[in-house]
C-alpha cells in the first residue's frame, strides 16, 4: 500500500486537531458559564448573558488564566455558530413580557385597538395557559416579537445608537406581520361590521412588566406601547417604525 502524501498527512492532522478541539470547546463553553470571570463590556446593551461575572479567587494568575480562556471560547463560540445558551431561558428574559396588538387608525383621525388573545387580562395573576392548543397562532404572535424583545422603549431612548437597525427588522417582517394584520382586520370587521374600514392598521408591541419574585400582591406597573408595523389596506403599502427617529420608513 503506498504510503499517503505529506498534503494529506497534513489534512488527516489538521482534522484530528479540529475534532480535539472541538471535544474540549463544547464541554469548556458550557461549564465555563459557572465559572465567575471578569469580561469585557457586551456589544451590545442587551443581550443573552449567561456568563457569571466577577472573581472566584484572589490569585490573579489563575483568574487572569480562566478570564482569557472565556474570551477565547466566546469567541470560537461567535465566529463558528455555536454559542452555547443551554440556561433554557435564565437569566436570559428581561423584566417584562412583550405582546403585539393591533391598532385600527380611521379616517376621521380615531383609532381602536385589539389586543392578543394570548395577553392576560389579569396581568399580576396570568392563568396557566394550556399546552399544544392554539400552538400555531402563538408561536406566530411570538414570532412577530422576537427583533424587539431586548428593545424596550427607555433602553431604546437611553442607548440610541445601538437600535437603529430596528426599522429594517420590521421591514424584513412583512410578509408575517402583513399576514397577521390582515387576519386581525377581518376579525375586526367581523365584530364590528358597523364601524368603516381602517385606513391603517399597526402592529404595535405591548411591553408588559412582570412582577419581581416576592412583589407585594397589587404590584404594577404601567405598560409602555410602541410602533413596529404599519399595512394600508387599500393599497398594500408597508411601513416600517424607526424607534429611534420617531417616523414611518418605507422599503
Amino acid at each position: 500500500m503506498p504510503h499517503p502524501s505529506p498534503y494529506r498527512r497534513a489534512l488527516a492532522v489538521l482534522v484530528g486537531l479540529f475534532a480535539t478541539w472541538q471535544l474540549v470547546f463544547i464541554p469548556a463553553a458550557n461549564l465555563i458559564v459557572f465559572v465567575p470571570r471578569r469580561a469585557s463590556a457586551p456589544l451590545e446593551p442587551a443581550s443573552y448573558e449567561y456568563q457569571a461575572r466577577g472573581t472566584f479567587t484572589s490569585f490573579e494568575p489563575l483568574q487572569r488564566t480562566v478570564d482569557r480562556a472565556g474570551d477565547a471560547v466566546e469567541f470560537w463560540s461567535e465566529a463558528s455558530g455555536q454559542v452555547q445558551g443551554w440556561s433554557l431561558f435564565a437569566p436570559g428574559p428581561p423584566p417584562y413580557a412583550v405582546v403585539p396588538a393591533a391598532e385600527f387608525q380611521f379616517a376621521d383621525g380615531t383609532s381602536d385597538t385589539a389586543l392578543s388573545p394570548f395577553e392576560p387580562a389579569d396581568k399580576l395573576n396570568p392563568p396557566l395557559r394550556a399546552p399544544l392548543f392554539d400552538n400555531r397562532a402563538f408561536n406566530t404572535e411570538a414570532s412577530l416579537t422576537y427583533g424587539v424583545v431586548f428593545a424596550p422603549p427607555e433602553l431604546v431612548d437611553k442607548a440610541p445608537e445601538h437600535f437603529r437597525h430596528l426599522p429594517e427588522t420590521a421591514l424584513g417582517a412583512r410578509g408575517p406581520a402583513r399576514a397577521w394584520l390582515a387576519l386581525r382586520l377581518k376579525e375586526y370587521r367581523a365584530a364590528h361590521p358597523e364601524r368603516p374600514a381602517p385606513v391603517a392598521v399597526v402592529l404595535k408591541h405591548r411591553y408588559i412588566p412582570t412582577p419581581p419574585p416576592g412583589a407585594p400582591r397589587g404590584w404594577t406597573l404601567p405598560v409602555a406601547e410602541r410602533p413596529y408595523a404599519r399595512w394600508f389596506p387599500a393599497t398594500d403599502a408597508y411601513e416600517g417604525y424607526d424607534a429611534v427617529e420617531k417616523r414611518w420608513v418605507t422599503p
